[in-house]
């Protein structure tokens, strides 16, 4: 399977082996000499100076941090450093969507006006609503960005165009977000074509709080960090968190922003550890709960494009369905993989974004997965 685009510091590990290791012992060494390897290779590039590698297999966890965050400063990442994750937040959003769905808080084919207060009635095409399932499957024809002027602004990359967003960004606010979608034109019919939005997925967090009268952080509280175990997961940190997130670094290797995060933050606005990221995906393969059974249901197929909810679908002969998200920030990028077939989920975090960094990483990561089914 080939997953397609939809200076060392760190765990050193020993080359040879003793002869009396049973199988199980070194099959962990062998899992964790291939993160080293890779991660090895991919620091070798000048742009990366930082990589954590997070492999969970059949009930096991093989962490590995390498390089400086800061170049320079002899910093490497740990299991204490905290990330920007970036779109990889919209799959938590799916979860929850699909425990409402269980919790008959709201349904797939509800029109979304029906969770807004005021006067939507742009949010239709030809008298056909916009519903939830349009929302989680980015089929719901809403821009990419709210506001719209930040759509534009892609048409100028560079390495200022981070804070060029980040200076729109932090005026914004929710108010301003709901006001704005009422002047929205949807000029598609929902349902028929996929574009990716993170508008829509901010809209799903708030239709998500007045359908339980909680706010999004509690609900992200409740269903998935408590039963997950991810104290290090959050929207907004604290002081002494923020001392432990990491700096990120753009293009030109120029240190930019973290995220405004003056909206929800279900779009791209969480921040996590590698070490909570592989209680999730141990939450994703072993909790056996029916909400991350949900989410996992196709529920959009168009040509390569399969969704669940707000979940990426793939799938391969010799692998079966596995689900593979994305997400980059203004200096974060990162990969998360979950392959139920193979009990085996993957994630692999760098604080450096530019355009060619998504495919480094995804370079990586597949160099990564031969590795290890070959163990």
């Amino acid at each position: 399977m080939r997953l397609g685009i939809f200076l060392l510091v760190g765990i050193l590990v020993v080359g040879c082996y003793n002869s009396t290791k049973n199988s199980s012992e070194k099959k962990v060494d062998d899992i964790q000499l291939a993160i080293e390897k890779n991660a090895d290779s991919l620091l070798q590039d000048p742009k990366i100076s930082a990589i954590s590698i997070g492999i969970y297999k059949d009930g096991n966890t093989h962490i590995g941090h390498f390089g400086e965050l800061d170049k320079g400063n002899k910093n490497s990442p740990t299991n204490s450093t905290i990330y920007e994750i970036a779109s990889v937040s919209k799959s938590f959003t799916g979860t929850l969507v699909a425990q409402a769905v269980l919790d008959n808080k709201l349904s797939l084919e509800d029109d979304i006006r029906k969770y807004l207060e005021g006067d939507f009635s742009n949010l239709e095409y030809e008298s056909h609503p916009i519903t939830i399932k349009h929302l989680i499957t980015h089929t719901a024809g809403l821009p990419r960005f709210l506001p719209t002027e930040i759509n534009g602004l892609f048409s100028n990359i560079d390495e200022n165009l981070p804070f060029r967003i980040y200076n729109i960004e932090k005026e914004y606010s929710k108010q301003a977000f709901l006001e704005d979608l009422q002047s929205v034109n949807i000029d598609v019919m929902p349902g028929t074509s996929y574009s990716y939005s993170n508008a829509d997925t901010e809209l799903v967090a708030h239709i998500l709080e007045n359908a339980y009268g909680l706010t999004y952080e509690q609900l992200l509280q409740q269903y998935i960090f408590e039963i997950a175990g991810m104290g290090d997961t959050k929207v907004h940190l604290s002081n002494e968190d923020i001392n432990r997130l990491a700096n990120g670094y753009g293009e030109t290797n120029k240190q930019v922003p973290h995220f405004a995060n003056t909206l929800w933050g279900a779009g791209s606005g969480l921040k996590s550890t590698t070490v909570d990221l592989l209680n999730y995906i141990a939450f994703q393969l072993e909790n056996k709960s029916q909400a991350v059974e949900e989410s996992h249901k196709l529920l959009y197929s168009d040509g390569d494009v399969q969704m669940g909810y707000l979940w990426p679908i793939l799938e391969d002969a010799d692998d079966g369905v596995y689900y593979s998200i994305h997400g980059g920030a203004f200096g974060t990028q990162n990969f998360l993989l979950i392959l139920p077939k193979h009990n085996l989920g993957i994630s692999i975090i760098t604080n450096q974004s530019g355009p060619e960094t998504q495919g480094k990483l995804l370079n990586t990561l597949n160099n990564l997965l031969i590795d290890i089914k070959s163990i």
